[in-house]
């Protein structure tokens, strides 16, 4: 994760506010987050406050926040969202129901609403928080689990970001502020922001630990024929311009998500995210060498009509699979 510096601070066009007093920097954030309690840890010392939010599409959205000087953070019960709270450099003591953890930038906190929250911010302690509606994320689970939840989501209280099974939930944060940054392609009610929000909480689901962990990876125990792999193709195929999610193929197919995992890569050798990247990838580039979309913005217009966000990535994939860069597909055809 990408650390703050006093130059450039992420998410820096979405500035909601700064401020050096106490009660004003309280009453912004919880317009965002929550009504809490807000004390310094060393009395008589200036606030350096900040918070920068942007929202992708509904149900999630990205948060710089700064206090300066240490505090003391008392929410009680999030009640409707929980947070991934990643600092940026410095650490936070981060109590929630009978858990506890010391954050750091290696350790995300991850609170969730039905546990009372207490947090000691230390000093030059920046955070990055992503903000995940509880309704939307218990939604996302069922449908990972294709049944309804019998108990109350309630994640492992420390996310360990170095571990390898969370790196892709990690660099996809990163992507999601590095495109918000540059000011494109993620505007508020797009379909593209839509997409973004379902693949961060059904990654967040399969690779961050909570009480529902086990069904969702004994699920991954039930033996698939090949059929529900290729019906799973067969959908991605006749939707690869929509914003499809892993719950949306699962929910088509009727199996969760380790189980559609497990069967495609026992039957297809790679991943169903995968397959539907490189279906996008191919249908990309068939519009390119039929010189489709050009007028209306060439590339960029083909790359995010499939659902690529960034398109200096969407390059460095596209240069990948076909060893060309797409505007040299564009010029052989004489576009």
């Amino acid at each position: 994760m990408e650390t703050a510096t006093p130059s450039r601070l992420p998410l820096q066009r979405y500035r909601l506010f700064e401020s050096h007093d106490m009660d004003e920097a309280r009453e912004s954030v919880a317009r965002v987050f929550c009504p809490h309690k807000l004390v310094m840890l060393r009395p008589r010392t200036e606030l350096d406050a900040c918070h920068h939010s942007a929202r992708l599409h509904r149900d999630v959205s990205l948060n710089y926040v700064q206090y300066g000087p240490g505090v003391q953070i008392d929410p009680g019960y999030l009640q409707d969202f929980f947070l991934l709270q990643i600092p940026l450099r410095g650490g936070a003591e981060i109590r929630c129901g009978a858990q506890q953890v010391d954050a750091t930038p290696s350790l995300a906190s991850l609170p969730s609403p039905t546990e009372p929250l207490s947090m000691r911010w230390a000093d030059d302690s920046p955070h990055l928080i992503v903000r995940l509606a509880r309704s939307a994320l218990r939604s996302r689970l069922e449908s990972l689990l294709q049944a309804p939840l019998k108990q109350q989501l309630v994640f492992d209280l420390g996310v360990p970001l170095d571990n390898p099974a969370l790196a892709p939930l990690v660099h996809f944060i990163d992507y999601l502020r590095l495109t918000l940054d540059a000011g494109n392609a993620l505007q508020s009610g797009g379909r593209l922001g839509e997409h973004a929000e379902e693949y961060l909480m059904s990654s967040l689901l399969m690779s961050a630990g909570h009480n529902h962990s086990r069904a969702l990876a004994g699920e991954a125990q039930r033996s698939l024929l090949p059929r529900v792999v290729r019906k799973a193709q067969e959908y991605m195929a006749a939707h690869a311009e929509q914003p499809l999610s892993l719950a949306d193929i699962c929910r088509e197919v009727g199996c969760s998500a380790r189980a559609l995992q497990v069967a495609f890569r026992q039957h297809a050798g790679q991943g169903p995210m995968e397959f539907l990247r490189e279906l996008r990838l191919d249908r990309v580039r068939t519009e390119l060498q039929a010189c489709a979309g050009v007028a209306a913005g060439g590339v960029r217009e083909v790359a995010q009509k499939y659902g690529f966000l960034h398109l200096g990535h969407f390059a460095a994939q596209y240069r990948a699979r076909f060893g060309e860069r797409p505007s040299e597909t564009l010029g052989a055809r004489g576009c």
